[in-house]
């Protein structure tokens, strides 16, 4: 039998922020053992981009132990991801609560339920962002 997986980097809080148009309201989920790393990504020359260009990118690991998918928080693509423990946010505000706009703020492109033995194990999350709010999808709106 395997050893169960170990997760020493996870000691942060994050707050996950949800919005729902049809019913104008804003979800936001403190979420606490979670490692959530940002790191700056830059072109090279002769790569996708023009030589230089830059953008933000983020990656969230959830362990199970310490927060249950689809029962203690919920996340997916558009979703916003917050260091510590962040403001209330109310449904007019959402427009202005972008990467482009909030320090530290990091919005999702991507979640991805891992598993061992059948089992969830870790969710992943993640996603990038240029200056100007660019990305996959554009985060300034």
């Amino acid at each position: 039998m395997a050893a169960p997986l170990q997760y020493p980097l996870c000691c942060q809080t994050v707050t996950f922020y949800h919005a729902d148009p049809a019913a104008h309201t804003i979800t936001r989920t403190v979420v606490q053992g979670v490692h959530f790393d940002t790191r700056r990504r830059e072109t090279a020359a002769g790569g996708s981009g023009p030589a230089g260009s830059a953008a933000t990118a983020f990656l969230l690991v959830i362990p199970e132990k310490h927060a249950a998918f689809g029962r203690d928080y919920t996340l997916e693509p558009h979703d916003r991801v917050l260091a510590g423990t962040g403001p209330e946010v109310s449904y007019t505000q959402w427009l202005d609560f972008t990467p482009a706009k909030v320090p530290g703020l990091a919005a999702v492109q991507y979640v991805d339920c891992k598993t061992a033995a059948g089992q969830t194990t870790h969710v992943e999350a993640g996603g990038w962002w240029t200056r100007s709010g660019s990305g996959a999808h554009s985060l300034s709106n």
